[in-house]
């Protein structure tokens, strides 16, 4: 079995770290480290800090399109040449706030009041470089926009390229992947047949979450469409400690 979490808004509530208290329940879960499974749409490099010693722990990044499995980063899946070029120009030419991943460095350009920032390479592992320095993307984000520019830009990708976009009105953001690539498909490259409890709070997690054995949602509103989670819980640290040490009991009964 193994223990599938989300991280912000999920077991970080603070865009920086993860309460120690919630770190010491996930070690009682059933089994080893190896079946605690970090999936996030921050990049390995952004992760690497908030998980602490559980980085050897398998690691998947940037909604699925990177992974780190015993401290190897790999990519599962870069945006196409093609469609960077198109995202490039989007950019330039609107003047558009963004961030655009590399295997490990970046290119940025965020508005100093933004929450993202915080979450930018924390830890100062990677380095910044400018736009056209980043040969192969594997995610961008784009930032600050109105829900005028969100639609307009999100229509003429859906026209000339083949990426996922995740469009999310109340962040004023576009996340920007591969096609067919999210955490959950990148879980079953990774564990094709274990079964899986997923711990998640965002619209990111929706394929994750209708796939898992137990699917646990952490928050109060779930998106629309969303079939109900088998649990939901509160988005705070006592709920979320108790959330998991109830779910470790439980897995721990079943494999007796």
């Amino acid at each position: 079995m193994k223990f599938v979490f989300d991280v912000d808004g999920t077991i970080s509530f603070d865009g920086r770290s993860i309460d120690p208290r919630i770190i010491q329940v996930m070690k009682k879960l059933p089994g080893t480290p190896q079946d605690i499974v970090f999936a996030s749409a921050r990049p390995i490099r952004d992760l690497l800090p908030m998980v602490g010693d559980l980085a050897t722990s398998p690691l998947i990044g940037g909604n699925g399109v990177i992974i780190s499995l015993s401290n190897e980063v790999k990519v599962v899946a870069p945006i196409a040449d093609g469609d960077y070029r198109l995202i490039r120009q989007i950019i330039t030419s609107g003047n558009t706030d963004y961030i655009v991943d590399s295997k490990w460095d970046y290119s940025a350009r965020v508005s100093q009041n933004s929450f993202i920032l915080r979450q930018l390479d924390p830890d100062h592992l990677a380095h910044k470089v400018a736009l056209t320095a980043i040969n192969q993307a594997i995610k961008v984000i784009l930032l600050n926009l109105t829900k005028e520019q969100q639609d307009a830009i999100a229509t003429t990708l859906k026209k000339h390229t083949n990426l996922a976009i995740i469009n999310d009105p109340s962040e004023h953001n576009l996340d920007l992947t591969a096609q067919g690539i999210n955490k959950y498909t990148t879980l079953r490259k990774l564990f094709p047949a274990e079964k899986y409890v997923a711990f998640c709070n965002d619209a990111n997690d929706v394929e994750l979450l209708a796939h898992a054995d137990k699917s646990v949602w952490i928050g109060d509103e779930l998106p629309v469409g969303m079939q109900a989670p088998n649990f939901q819980f509160a988005g705070n640290i006592a709920s979320v400690i108790e959330a998991v040490a109830r779910i470790g009991t439980m897995a721990s009964k079943t494999s007796c």
